[in-house]
């Protein structure tokens, strides 16, 4: 069965993680790169597990059911930019000295020192960000051949061509900051997922280091499931509506999210003393992004502003991409309400976009290369 339209030039993004698989596909007009085509499917447990293909014939199937299944638009490409997991990536900026032995041996000298596999068993990849006289920064990028050969593979059993396969936090980053970002600070884009969260620091335009952290919103969900004694459904929907909120629900929600926040306040503060021992140029972070499903959690913004004494701003994956009101409106919100105590209703609009940050990313690379 063909399931494509006449193929398009740009590529679909398709982020693959633990729990969902999410596709977005771009088209360029002459005043702006426009949303074409939006997907979703939810991934059952044990297909993927920590990034790692599990049942190869079950993510396959979701995967058409992706292309074909769409939330609205319809997928025009054969080609697919697909992001790695997290977990399984290395990636880092090193400096190096500009004089002396060739570049590239030295680059394969550096990877084999910093990335924590054995290098005949990875893919990598590097480029130079910037350099002087003296010294040249060097992006640098790491996946264990078998996770990007399983990537690889079941693309191609659905039709499909991985023209590229990126690191999730590269994905993230274009989507989120503006094109041709320049801020004289480091930013930080922490991105808070349903199985784990991750940070970015990010600096003279490029990804300084990421850090992946054990810190999930299913967790919390399952912990207020248990002290209100409800579904999982009804949890995370209490959860969405009352947020860190301590007059809701007798306060017990906010204060089961508190130990989240505590948790990713302790986090950052980490990253941020790893950035003052190795990256001390780039010690100053004038801004905090937040992405992901867990960056809309009501109050979140404030309480890590006023916790870290940074700038905290939700994210906008639309920042480099044209979206119609109807758009967002129709097919990127959704409306949770609550009976709370005596009969008093609490309603809440979730965005959910922030989920796409890694698919909509992943979309725009080839339409930047372009």
């Amino acid at each position: 069965m063909n399931i494509f339209n006449t193929p398009s030039k740009y590529p679909v993004g398709i982020d693959i993680s633990d729990l969902s698989m999410k596709l977005v596909q771009l088209n360029k007009t002459r005043q702006a790169v426009v949303l074409q085509t939006l997907s979703r499917v939810a991934v059952p447990s044990g297909y993927i597990d920590g990034g790692a293909i599990k049942n190869k014939a079950g993510a396959a199937e979701l995967l058409r059911k992706l292309l074909t299944e769409t939330i609205f638009g319809k997928v025009s490409s054969r080609e697919a930019v697909v992001s790695l997991p997290e977990t399984k990536t290395f990636i880092k900026l090193l400096s190096l000295n500009s004089a002396g032995e060739n570049l590239s041996d030295a680059v394969k000298v550096e990877i084999a020192k910093n990335i924590p596999y054995e290098l005949a068993d990875v893919n990598y990849d590097w480029q130079v960000i910037n350099q002087n006289r003296d010294r040249q920064k060097i992006l640098i990028a790491a996946v264990p051949k078998k996770i990007a050969d399983d990537y690889a593979a079941i693309l191609e059993g659905v039709g499909l061509l991985p023209v590229a396969l990126e690191i999730e936090a590269a994905a993230i980053a274009r989507s989120i900051l503006p094109l041709a970002y320049e801020s004289d600070k480091t930013t930080l884009i922490l991105d808070i997922g349903a199985s784990r969260s991750g940070l970015i620091a990010y600096a003279d335009g490029a990804i300084l280091f990421t850090a992946s952290l054990p810190i999930s919103g299913k967790k919390y969900t399952a912990i207020i499931a248990q002290k209100l004694n409800l579904t999982l459904a009804k949890a995370e929907e209490a959860k969405i509506i009352c947020g860190l909120d301590s007059q809701a629900a007798q306060g017990i929600i906010a204060k089961t999210l508190k130990q989240m926040t505590d948790e990713l306040v302790a986090k950052i503060k980490a990253a941020l003393q790893h950035l003052a021992a190795y990256y001390p140029a780039n010690l100053s972070v004038g801004q905090i992004y937040l992405c992901g499903g867990g960056a809309s959690l009501l109050g979140l913004d404030a309480m890590l502003k006023q916790k870290l004494n940074i700038e905290v701003t939700i994210g906008d994956i639309f920042t480099n991409i044209r979206v119609t009101s109807r758009q967002k409106e129709k097919y990127l919100r959704e409306k949770y309400s609550a009976v709370n105590g005596e009969a008093q209703r609490r309603e809440r609009q979730q965005d959910f976009s922030l989920t796409f940050a890694a698919a909509a990313g992943l979309a725009l690379r080839s339409i930047y290369l372009n």
